[in-house]
């Protein structure tokens, strides 16, 4: 145990380690057979292969997959295929174990393909830049159907799986996809017959990142603005309650549970929140001044990726999110000087208060104006305090 905790200490920001790309990543993902090795998509249309060796990462080699930008990635058919996508608006899959290409969708999208989810062993969904989700059959290398609910790009691609309880009257035997987009809205697409089952108001801010939680029955929006946007599953059109306070963009979210989930913030931290009740639970670490582009968990929970704009991706260890006695320590988390507002109630019940172009104008805006520069500044002294007391409570 005090092992571990010492190599949470090896830099300032808390994380175990960090990869140095050759180029500003836009994505990242595990292999899901081995959470040694992670794989990141590069601006400049490369993909960079990566061990983790538990204090140090190494480089195992750079694949040159697209004469663009490689903007999005994910393992197939256990990871045996490694699939990007790019802003040339083609799909590539590619031999894991030899880098070498196998097949490739030219025209795959009529825009830059921005976000790529691997449902499960054959399915695959894309959302490009004009706000156009595709599912694909990879053993078909063709597209089993198409939604155009949006008017700006595909931000975020949640899938919610055929056997969920709550969403079993509307979902088909793959499922159904909850999507964010750059123009406001989250919308719930059915894969059964290819139509939307419901699409929000517009929310005056773009919906960049989402997940599902509650066994199902909310789902949760992260904004421009910095708020959680909580929708009521199957009742789309407004928000049934709303979590402000990052500082910044909530460019990334990762689920943890139920009821907890991490956000990556423009701001360059990494958040533990939880929902209904919203609270902050406290945080991973920090990632410097950089936006977070995107995360991924490693198989097992173990390990957290985080890809940012300072061409560095980094390792967290967020094992402890999954050990009873840690969980209850975080939830004495102070809230980092009431940076996050927190939800006074303790049940499960909602609130009253409810309530742009393409990729290039997602490109972060760093809103950190009066006391929101404060806040950021007092959550990077919390992490390395919390870094430090970890250290010495495993001595």
């Amino acid at each position: 145990r005090p092992r571990r905790i010492r190599r949470e200490m090896s830099s300032d920001g808390g994380e175990l380690c960090s990869a140095r790309c050759a180029e500003q990543p836009f994505d990242v993902a595990f292999h899901p057979g081995d959470n040694g090795i992670f794989v990141s998509g590069l601006i400049t249309g490369a993909v960079e292969v990566w061990e983790n060796k538990g204090e140090r990462v190494r480089k195992l080699k750079t694949i040159d997959a697209h004469t663009e930008s490689v903007r999005t990635l994910g393992f197939v058919n256990d990871g045996a295929l490694l699939l990007t996508g790019s802003s040339d608006r083609s799909i590539l899959a590619l031999d894991t174990a030899t880098g070498k290409p196998l097949a490739k969708l030219e025209h795959a999208h009529k825009s830059a393909v921005n976000r790529l989810k691997v449902l499960d062993q054959n399915l695959v969904a894309t959302g490009d830049d004009d706000g156009v989700v595709k599912v694909w059959d990879t053993r078909q290398q063709t597209a089993c159907g198409s939604f155009a609910p949006f008017v700006d790009f595909v931000s975020d691609i949640a899938h919610v799986p055929a056997d969920d309880a709550v969403a079993a009257g509307a979902n088909g035997p793959s499922g159904s996809l909850v999507v964010t987009s750059g123009d406001g809205t989250i919308a719930h697409l059915n894969m059964a017959n290819w139509k939307e089952l419901g699409q929000s108001d517009n929310q005056e801010d773009e919906l960049l990142s989402c997940v599902v939680m509650k066994n199902g029955r909310k789902a949760v929006a992260g904004s421009q603005t910095g708020i959680l946007n909580i929708f009521n599953y199957g009742q789309w059109e407004d928000i049934s309650d709303r979590f402000p306070g990052h500082p910044s963009s909530i460019d990334a979210m990762i689920k943890v549970d139920e009821e907890t989930l991490l956000t990556g913030s423009s701001d360059g931290i990494v958040r533990i929140i939880g929902i209904l009740p919203n609270k902050m639970l406290g945080l991973v670490g920090e990632h410097g001044e950089m936006p977070i582009e995107r995360m991924a968990l490693s198989g097992d929970n173990q390990f957290l990726a985080t890809a940012s704009h300072d061409r560095t991706i980094k390792l967290w260890d967020v094992g402890y999110l999954w050990e009873r006695d840690l969980r209850a320590e975080a939830a004495n988390f102070d809230g980092v000087g009431g940076e996050l507002d927190d939800d006074d109630s303790d049940d499960d019940s909602d609130s009253e208060e409810g309530g742009g172009g393409k990729r290039k104008r997602k490109q972060k805006q760093k809103r950190k104006k009066g006391g929101k520069i404060q806040d950021s500044n007092a959550a990077r002294d919390a992490v390395k305090k919390a870094a430090a007391k970890k250290f010495f409570d495993g001595l």
